[in-house]
């Protein structure tokens, strides 16, 4: 028998290859569409049933302060800050100087993240309630404390 030479072993590879793919399972079927919306029935009912997260709907105040850390020079905090949540969407004004605005999600649960548009190191998360929310800030290595308080 004759043995393949080293330019065919790459074809012979690659047929090998695609005889096993050909073998292999196929995954779940594709959601049905209903209403003609491009969201299975199960799908769409289970959103109308949770809705937007209004809980928390609110105007929040308070400060960022920096937390110490004594291996690097960062900014510090800012005195008064606000964060608005409406529907499930929280944005917070970080630095107002600068209009650099935070955004992001609210879940039901109470937990929220927002981050910079543009640079998605910097970030917010924390624990908002019906009185207020406790969190932290991060920009870059700089870790921040914030407390806000609901006002309206």
């Amino acid at each position: 028998m004759a043995r393949p030479t080293a330019s065919a072993a790459p074809l012979t590879l690659l047929a090998g290859l695609l005889a096993l793919a050909a073998c292999a399972e196929e995954g779940p079927p594709p959601p049905t569409v209903s209403g003609g919306r491009g969201t299975s029935g199960a799908t769409a009912a289970r959103a109308a049933a949770v809705g937007p997260v209004t809980t928390f709907d609110g105007r929040y105040t308070g400060s960022v302060t920096l937390n110490p850390d004594r291996t690097r020079r960062c900014p510090d905090g800012a005195p008064e800050v606000e964060m608005n949540v409406r529907g499930g969407r929280g944005s917070l004004v970080i630095n107002p100087a600068a209009r650099q605005t935070l955004t992001g999600t609210v879940g039901s649960d109470g937990a929220i993240r927002l981050v910079d548009n543009v640079d998605r190191a910097i970030v917010t998360t924390g624990i908002i309630s019906t009185q207020g929310f406790s969190g932290q800030h991060r920009n870059g290595l700089c870790t921040y404390a914030v407390s806000l308080r609901l006002v309206g």
